[in-house]
């Protein structure tokens, strides 16, 4: 079961490098999401439900759950992937993001 760490906005999946450089554990993978380090795939318009589904069709390539860690952005697509796809996910943690609908997020999440 790897764990797989999705990254928040406007980073990169290099956020996490200095994170997986501290684990003991081999079977990591950190995702980079579309248009952040990664090709946008042909017709994608970066909608969050388009991101959730890119994070559900990497789940579904590994074949096994996985514990699976998001931050920022990254928390809040892959809090909707484990609730819409539990199956795919063994433990999920994340932080730096709040699901509230009354958080102010910065200008740079509003874009």
């Amino acid at each position: 079961m790897p764990a797989v760490f999705v990254h928040g906005v406007p980073d990169t999946h290099h956020v996490w490098d200095d994170v997986l450089d501290h684990l003991t554990r081999t079977d990591v993978i950190a995702l980079a999401l579309p248009g952040f380090g990664n090709p946008v795939p042909e017709g994608f318009t970066s909608t969050k439900k388009e991101y959730v589904d890119w994070i559900i069709a990497r789940l579904e390539e590994l074949g096994s759950p996985v514990d699976l860690v998001g931050h920022d952005w990254g928390c809040v697509l892959t809090s909707r992937v484990a609730s819409l796809r539990p199956d795919l996910v063994r433990t999920w943690a994340g932080g730096d993001a709040s699901i509230s609908g009354t958080v102010e997020w910065h200008s740079i999440a509003k874009i």
